[in-house]
């Protein structure tokens, strides 16, 4: 019998001996494993009598009642495994051998935040003492870190009480969606719109092969994590109205937010393992960010097709928010059920000006604008800037009340670093994170996607230690220390440009830029190695020299070849504008000195450099 058969129902999950994507350009082979467990077993080959046929384009196939395929217990999460090897692993499998995994390998990097937060909402759930998820306190963290794994029997046991629930293709109440979806004029739509890199309507990113006549073809696997991603990050375009809602218009449903992650620059702490990741991702409960409505989306009823705009909950109802009403269109293929079309309308808004206290895992900034409106404190969330490396908005990241840079009062750190911050001084000392950074750039009216933004940084738990300033000090003033030597060395090329005659603003703008950025790329891998570094017996002092010679050696390369290539011109120098009412000699021999000079102001040598 298949694993989508639903009479097939393995109690520990059926694992295939491999995992293959369906060819287009955002899958990843995965290689075969050879990963001994007692708990996975090898699917018998499928045979099937009568294969049904494709449906025409845009119509609803005949449903099957043997069609399924639980989240629970079949292979839908791509692993790779401690040993090296890569292996797909249920839900169950992939909790409870946390240990085992190094890492999540998914078909995007987007994928990962909303799946990581269905699985802390699994946990959450399972450690918890009923009706309440845990942990509730710092304690009951702890004694979930020290064992080294998750408990198996917790784990075990809630997800035998909620697997029904995580049926992709349950007739009644299939995960994640709307049983019975559809749209005012019948039809479906192509898997492509869950699938933002691929041409689907409106959306038509650059390079993308894939028409609507000419649908992807997505396992049940494949459609399990784009389903999430739909959730997470959809666009805010108009909506086709679903049957059965009452606010739709003309077949239409209008002012359509983005999914609740595409409105965040996504901050998740990341660790050796995924039993790391959890560990550190999962947030101590209480009555602030977790109120006693608090459960996921599968503990609820089967939302029907009206969407609503509701308060949250909590922390369990966020990370598994139904961000749109969707239906997956299933077809029973001769290798097996196969997701061509779909359904997707509008889904539940988030009514929560308070979601900085809720929501862990972005930067937050103080918004005059809204505190004026509603009459009290409100932070609204930092998205990540395109062309701009991780490190250099450390200061936002790492902002907490204890620094006494008056711009940080403006800015909150991510929830789920101040946490670790707490532990930095217990279980965690000494340990290295590695901070991953995930947010989706859309375009005009959030209707479209232009660009992805994907970075990491490695960060020592050192850094984040309440008790040890001095080394966020040393880490910020590291960041700061290079923008102030990219301003510098920008003024640089903006004065050799003068000096030999160029006089349109815009070009300046460009040599200015051109400079900064130039220094930026140079310093990037060199900043991430030192910042790792942080911590342990080092003086900081010492680590604060030593990354101030490594900018001033790249920033004088730079300046180096700046200097060779300008023109005699520039070498004989000028007068040029300087304000309204004021003009100044420049050449290549007064820009350099002026350089040098606010360089070692911004960097001050050594004492042994200047004896």
């Amino acid at each position: 019998m298949p694993p989508w058969s639903r009479r097939s129902r393995p109690r520990h999950g059926a694992g295939r001996p491999g995992w293959r994507g369906h060819g287009c350009c955002c899958c990843r082979p995965m290689a075969h494993s050879a990963w001994p467990t007692a708990m996975s077993t090898t699917a018998p080959k499928p045979v099937w009598r009568s294969p049904v046929p494709s449906p025409p384009s845009g119509t609803t196939p005949q449903s099957s009642s043997e069609l399924a395929f639980n989240l629970v217990d079949e292979p839908w999460l791509p692993c790779l495994l401690v040993d090296g090897t890569a292996k797909p692993l249920s839900l169950r499998q992939a909790l409870i051998r946390a240990h085992e995994i190094q890492d999540l390998a998914l078909d995007v990097a987007t994928q990962y935040p909303p799946i990581l937060r269905l699985m802390l909402a699994v946990v959450h759930r399972a450690v918890g003492q009923w009706p309440h998820p845990g942990p509730r306190s710092s304690q009951e963290w702890i004694s979930l870190w020290e064992p080294g794994r998750l408990p198996v029997d917790s784990i075990n046991r809630y997800l035998d009480t909620v697997r029904d629930r995580f049926d992709l293709f349950h007739p009644q109440k299939p995960f994640g969606q709307v049983a019975g979806l559809r749209s005012g004029n019948g039809e479906t739509k192509t898997i492509a719109l869950a699938i933002p890199f691929l041409a689907a309507g409106n959306n038509a990113p650059i390079f993308s092969a894939v028409r609507d006549h000419e649908p992807p073809s997505l396992t049940p696997a494949e459609a399990a994590r784009w389903l999430l991603h739909a959730h997470a990050w959809d666009t805010a375009a108009i909506k086709t109205a679903a049957v059965g809602d009452p606010k739709a218009k003309a077949g239409k449903t209008t002012g359509n937010p983005t999914g609740p992650l595409g409105q965040l620059g996504v901050l998740i702490p990341t660790g050796p393992t995924l039993w790391h990741t959890l560990m550190y991702n999962l947030m101590i409960l209480n009555g602030t960010n977790s109120g006693s409505g608090d459960m996921p989306s599968w503990e609820r009823p089967p939302v029907d097709p009206s969407w609503r705009e509701r308060t949250l909950a909590g922390l369990l109802d966020l990370y598994t928010w139904l961000g749109r009403r969707v239906r997956l269109v299933a077809d029973i293929t001769p290798d097996g059920p196969r997701v061509r079309r779909l359904v997707l309308c509008a889904g539940d808004r988030l009514r929560t000006p308070d979601l900085w206290q809720i929501e862990p895992h972005t930067a937050w900034r103080r918004s005059s604008v809204q505190e004026k409106k509603l009459g009290r404190t409100v932070f609204m969330p930092i998205t990540h800037r395109p062309q701009r490396q991780l490190w250099r908005g450390l200061g936002t990241i790492l902002a907490h009340q204890s620094v006494t840079d008056t711009t940080h009062e403006e800015f909150k750190p991510p929830e789920v670093l101040v946490q670790l911050r707490f532990l930095a001084k217990g279980p965690l000392a000494g340990r290295l994170l590695l901070l991953r950074a995930f947010g989706i750039v859309y375009g005009a009216k959030s209707a479209t996607i232009d660009d992805t933004y994907v970075d990491d940084l490695p960060l020592p738990i050192a850094v984040l230690h309440s008790t040890g300033d001095r080394w966020e000090h040393v880490a910020l003033n590291g960041v700061r220390d290079a923008e102030a030597t990219a301003r510098h060395l920008g003024t640089l090329a903006v004065d050799l440009a003068k000096a030999a005659g160029c006089k349109d603003d815009r070009v300046l703008k460009g040599r200015r830029d051109d400079a900064r950025m130039s220094l930026y790329a140079t310093l990037d891998q060199q900043f991430r190695r030192w910042l790792a570094g942080l911590g342990g017996d080092r003086p900081p002092q010492e680590a604060s020299e030593q990354w101030g010679s490594t900018i001033r050696a790249r920033t004088y390369q730079i300046a180096d070849r700046l200097l060779l290539q300008v023109p005699p011109s520039a070498i004989r120098g000028r007068l040029v504008r300087s304000g309204r009412d004021r003009t100044e000699w420049i050449d290549a021999a007064l820009a350099e000195r002026r350089f040098r000079r606010d360089l070692d102001t911004a960097l001050p040598r050594p004492s042994a450099e200047v004896g």
